[in-house]
C-alpha cells in the first residue's frame, strides 16, 4: 500500500459565497472574485445562504444583507457552525459594541460600508491567503495498493 498527500495550493480555486440583495454589486464583486481564481456563489436570502454554506463549506462568505441586528447575529452564529471559512461582515457604520457582537457571532471582520469593490478584493484576497498560511485545507490522500 502507497499512499501520499496530493498538494494543495493557493491557485486552486477557493469557493466565495456572497449574500447579498444588491444584484449590481453581486455582479462586480463576481467579476473580480473570478479574475482571482475563485468559484462564486450568490444568495440573497438568509434560508438559502444557509443552505448554500452547508453543501458548499465555502473558503470565504462576503455578507451584507440588512437585517434586524438580532436576525444578522443568529445569520453569522449560524454560518459560523457550517464553515470554517473566513466570513466578512458588511455593515453600516455601527458602534463598536455592536462590532464586538458580531465578531463573538462568528464574523471574522466587519467591514464598514460603503467599501469600493477593489477595497473588498484586497481584503477577501488576504484572508484567503492567512487561511492557507495557519491552517491549510484538508489535503486529501490517494491510497493505492
Amino acid at each position: 500500500m502507497v499512499a501520499w498527500k496530493t498538494e494543495t495550493n493557493f491557485n486552486d480555486v477557493q469557493t466565495a459565497l456572497i449574500i447579498s440583495k444588491d444584484a449590481e454589486m453581486i455582479s462586480v464583486w463576481e467579476t473580480l472574485f473570478q479574475q482571482k481564481n475563485c468559484h462564486v456563489v450568490s444568495e440573497a436570502t438568509p434560508h438559502s445562504a444557509l443552505q448554500t454554506a452547508h453543501l458548499l463549506a465555502p473558503s470565504l462568505i462576503v455578507l451584507e444583507l440588512d437585517l434586524p441586528h438580532t436576525e444578522l447575529l443568529i445569520l453569522c452564529m449560524k454560518l459560523r457552525s457550517m464553515t470554517q471559512g473566513t466570513l466578512l461582515l458588511l455593515v453600516p457604520r455601527g458602534n463598536e459594541q455592536e462590532m464586538i457582537r458580531y465578531h463573538n457571532a462568528g464574523a471574522d471582520e466587519c467591514i464598514s460600508t460603503p467599501i469600493s469593490p477593489m477595497a473588498l478584493l484586497i481584503k477577501s484576497m488576504a484572508w484567503l491567503m492567512r487561511q492557507e498560511w495557519t491552517a491549510p485545507q484538508a489535503q486529501s490522500t490517494n491510497i493505492y495498493v
